[in-house]
């Protein structure tokens, strides 16, 4: 008569067989980790205002996401996600010329959930202002409007002083004239860059975010 092994026996081959061997067979292709590519685009919404009159390097840069960001058919940073920057350079508008400049950085995303993950971005482009290709932030210059300022300071008292003591009196009016308007245009800045609450900004990724 055939005796089967008991329950018993068998539960203790099996313990003594040693560890079972689950490498992956050769040839055969794992899935790598999920990752936002680097080069992705992410529109911001500030949600504090900037200006470089008053902005120094280390402010911080606060923002929300307004366009859901999605991988593998799923979204991964959803609307409302936080996303946290610095500034980097601050360059304020020159009194005889240059443009004001700004750059800003970004570090945290923190989603809804409460996660937090590091990220490396740049700032792509800005609804207000015009931006370069290495991310930074140009204000509007002011030659035109100087030149202006300049000629129309030089003429008037030109004309005040030929109207009231003849040539020379018109030569003095002309040379206080043209002091007077340059004084003015010297000490005035050009345009600050401000960005007010609500700006929409596009931020770049410079590395890939693993999700």
């Amino acid at each position: 008569m055939l005796r089967l092994p008991s329950v018993f026996s068998v539960v203790m081959a099996l313990l003594f067989q040693g560890p079972v061997d689950l490498k992956v067979p050769e040839g055969t292709q794992v899935p790598p980790p999920a990752a936002i590519p680097k080069g992705t685009t992410i529109p911001v919404q500030l949600i504090n205002k900037l200006s470089t009159k008053t902005l120094k390097p280390g402010d911080g840069v606060y923002t929300m996401t307004v366009f859901p960001i999605t991988l593998n058919d799923e979204i991964v940073i959803p609307v409302g996600s936080s996303v946290k920057g610095v500034v980097v350079l601050v360059e304020r508008p020159g009194k005889v010329k240059g443009k004001a400049g700004l750059a800003l950085s970004f570090q945290t995303l923190i989603l809804p959930t409460g996660s937090t993950i590091p990220l490396f971005a740049s700032l792509a482009s800005s609804s207000d202002a015009e931006t370069t290709t290495e991310g930074k932030i140009k204000g509007e210059s002011t030659a035109g409007e100087d030149a202006v300022k300049v000629v129309g300071a030089v003429a008037v008292p030109a004309v005040i002083g030929g109207v009231v003591g003849g040539r020379s009196s018109a030569r003095i009016g002309a040379g206080v004239g043209a002091a007077a308007g340059l004084a003015t245009i010297l000490l005035t800045r050009g345009k600050d860059i401000v960005l007010d609450k609500g700006t929409t900004l596009e931020i770049v990724l410079d590395r890939p975010i693993d999700m």
